[in-house]
Formats: C-alpha cells, sequence, structure tokens
C-alpha cells in the first residue's frame, strides 16, 4: 500500500516492482494484507 514506504523502498532498490493502491482499500476490503496480495512468482532455485 502506499503508505508502506519503508517496505517498498526496499522492494524497489531490490528490483521487485509494487503496484502501490491507495491505504482505504485495505479497510474496504474487510480483509488484511495477506487474503487481498496476489500469490508471488519466483523463479524455481
Amino acid at each position: 500500500y502506499q503508505r508502506n514506504n519503508v517496505t517498498n523502498d526496499v522492494l524497489y532498490k531490490n528490483g521487485i516492482n509494487c503496484l502501490e493502491m491507495p491505504s482505504a482499500e485495505l479497510s474496504r476490503g474487510r480483509g488484511g494484507p495477506r487474503c487481498m496480495s496476489m500469490p508471488a512468482w519466483r523463479e524455481a532455485l
């Protein structure tokens, strides 16, 4: 979310793009960040 500045900065600095949305959407969806996020796509190790 937009207000998560520190985490977003760390992700951007490590080459991970974030889709930031207004923080009001979290409570509007009646859920937390875990249930409102999509699974991460990762390369096989």
